[in-house]
């Protein structure tokens, strides 16, 4: 059930700022998740990629690519997250079987599309005269994924999440457990 964790310890109802919000409650992952998040956030209206043809140049920032829109997406996701936990709002403890931190996770899908976005750069065709440009904005957006990844597995690894990931996996394996007969 999503509520906040304890009752409102005032009388009319009414939850001063420092019962609200006690950062104290996160973890140094979902700490470096929020900072890495909200600057990833502020670095998507800076230009990411474009084109450029001689003395002309135009360039976009991240809200005008698929991948890093989803990278920036799934970054306000996790930040959300960790901000529901820093105001006291319970979440639950598994989702889909799993620990709900393995959620934190999808930064390293976001450092995913960012990396590819960088590496194939934007979709300009093979146009003579015409280069593709790569920005600061997605440098910086790079970084701020790998920031949500570190973040992200700190986090679950602090809650042991990633431990119990692993030890389902290992108990789920090929033989469940058992060694394999003999060639």
């Amino acid at each position: 059930m999503v509520g906040f964790a304890s009752e409102c310890p005032h009388q009319q109802g009414t939850i001063s700022a420092e019962d609200a919000l006690d950062l104290k409650k996160l973890s140094k992952g979902e700490m470096i998740i929020g900072i890495s998040g909200i600057i990833l956030f502020l670095d998507s209206f800076l230009d990411w990629f474009g084109a450029k043809a001689g003395p002309y140049k135009a360039t976009d920032n991240a809200w005008g690519f698929t991948l890093p829109l989803f990278a920036v997406l799934l970054g306000l996701a996790m930040v959300v997250l960790v901000a529901l936990r820093a105001f006291g709002v319970v979440l639950p403890e598994k989702v889909g079987g799993f620990g709900f931190r393995l959620l934190y996770l999808l930064g390293g899908l976001a450092f995913l599309l960012v990396l590819l976005k960088i590496i194939v750069g934007p979709d300009i065709g093979n146009i003579p005269g015409i280069s593709k440009t790569r920005e600061i904005g997605a440098y910086i957006g790079l970084l701020c994924t790998i920031g949500l990844s570190v973040g992200g597995f700190m986090a679950a690894k602090e809650a042991g999440d990633l431990d119990e990931l692993l030890n389902k996996r290992n108990a789920g394996g090929a033989g469940g457990g058992s060694t394999p007969p003999a060639a």
